[in-house]
């Protein structure tokens, strides 16, 4: 599934859609800026994890993360994408 709100991004949802399959974890295949995403991420404080060659893992834990916080991560995202 792409993600076609950041169409410039190139970044494409790789976690499985089979609830089952995919645990509490969000993969992204970044393109080739992702490290610079990843990187960009960590400068505002939100910890992801980094798999070569190019995908950023978010780990929102459902008894820990409330609603607002995953959201808060998506603004941060957001923001770092629009700027370029």
């Amino acid at each position: 599934r792409v993600a076609t709100e950041f169409p410039n991004a190139q970044i494409e949802v790789i976690t499985p859609a089979n609830e089952h399959e995919r645990g509490c974890q969000v993969s992204l295949l970044a393109g080739p800026r992702g490290k610079e995403l990843f990187n960009a991420l960590h400068a505002k404080d939100v910890l992801t994890d980094w798999r070569e060659p190019n995908v950023i893992r978010f780990a929102p834990v459902p008894l820990y993360n409330r609603f607002e916080e995953v959201f808060e991560v998506y603004e941060v995202m957001h923001g770092i994408l629009a700027e370029g």
